[in-house]
């Protein structure tokens, strides 16, 4: 255990972080992480709900986008000696097709504007986990891109059968 916590600390030091900052870091990257997962859960169900096919398509390519960030997110959590968190399970609704794209939209900007402000919250002393920050930025700006497309094709008053 000694030679595990000073392996740590000896990182902490290389990288210029201190011990609170280094624990801070690990609970953004642990809260991104749950945040990540949650997507992939929730476009993974609300693909099942999905009207169309081809929105089908486009929301399970999105969650596996999410679970790629998940995966990014998960090994600077262990590389800095976190534990990867337990993920909540949501419970499922019961809306329409568009209902669903409206709150995923709503759900993709929320996340990409704190995101934003982690990113400046850690450039300066961890440019390595901003810049996995920005990729996961730039692929939700991409994800918000693709949703309002979708949502503008949906008719509002279709109803999913089920």
């Amino acid at each position: 255990m000694t030679y595990e916590k000073s392996w740590w600390d000896w990182w902490r030091q290389f990288l210029g972080i201190t011990a609170g900052g280094y624990d801070h870091v690990v609970e953004i990257l642990c809260a991104r992480y749950v945040e990540e997962m949650q997507h992939v859960q929730r476009y993974t169900e609300h693909a099942e709900r999905m009207q169309y096919p081809q929105f089908r398509d486009k929301l399970l390519r999105i969650a596996a986008d999410e679970a790629r960030h998940a995966e990014w997110l998960a090994k600077k959590i262990t590389l800095f000696g976190g534990k990867i968190p337990n993920v909540p399970i949501s419970p499922p609704t019961t809306k329409n097709s568009w209902q669903y794209l409206l709150g995923d939209l709503e759900e993709e900007k929320h996340c990409s504007d704190d995101l934003i402000e982690v990113m400046q919250t850690v450039r300066d002393e961890l440019p390595d986990i901003a810049a996995v920050l920005e990729r996961i930025n730039a692929d939700s700006e991409r994800h918000r891109s693709e949703i309002r497309g979708m949502l503008m094709r949906s008719d509002p008053q279709s109803i999913w059968p089920g």
